[in-house]
């Protein structure tokens, strides 16, 4: 290597080191563009994830109403009547028909589920959830969920 090559390399280190040396970080700006961004995409994240909840706690009331049906069936088959509208679902548990949890007759929005019997819209026993806002009527998560529609 050469006296001027030297001197060359010397240099190109000694820019280097200075650059490495004066820089101070990101700047207020950069820090609130990040900052920004991650907020936006936490943001879609969130409003994804909390539609498919909604949709699984729909779902998981259409079954549960369902599995109350059978068991139904089941308590009929045992005791050649329904529960009145007055024993409601709770004496599906007291003749041991469902596990007699604390959760076991409240529906995904931790309402209890409603039951009639006789029905009014069937034959048959009518089940059903006044839906996320816990009142009659409503549309998407807030729709009533019932056994008989």
């Amino acid at each position: 290597m050469t006296k001027g090559e030297k001197i060359k390399m010397k240099e190109k280190l000694r820019l280097i080191q200075q650059a490495i040396r004066n820089n101070q970080g990101f700047t207020f700006v950069e820090l609130l563009i990040v900052i920004t961004i991650l907020a936006i995409l936490s943001t879609l994240a969130i409003s994804r994830f909390g539609g498919a909840l909604d949709s699984t706690k729909i779902k998981a009331a259409k079954a549960k109403i369902a599995l109350f049906e059978t068991n139904l069936e089941r308590y009929y088959i045992m005791f050649d009547q329904y529960p009145t509208t007055e024993e409601g679902l709770q004496k599906l548990a007291e003749a041991e028909v469902i596990k007699n949890t604390k959760d076991a007759l409240i529906d995904p929005w931790g309402n209890p589920y409603n039951y009639r019997y006789p029905g009014i819209f069937s034959k048959g026993p009518e089940i059903w959830s006044f839906g996320a806002d816990g009142k009659e009527g409503g549309e998407g998560v807030n729709a009533d969920i019932n056994n008989w529609e």
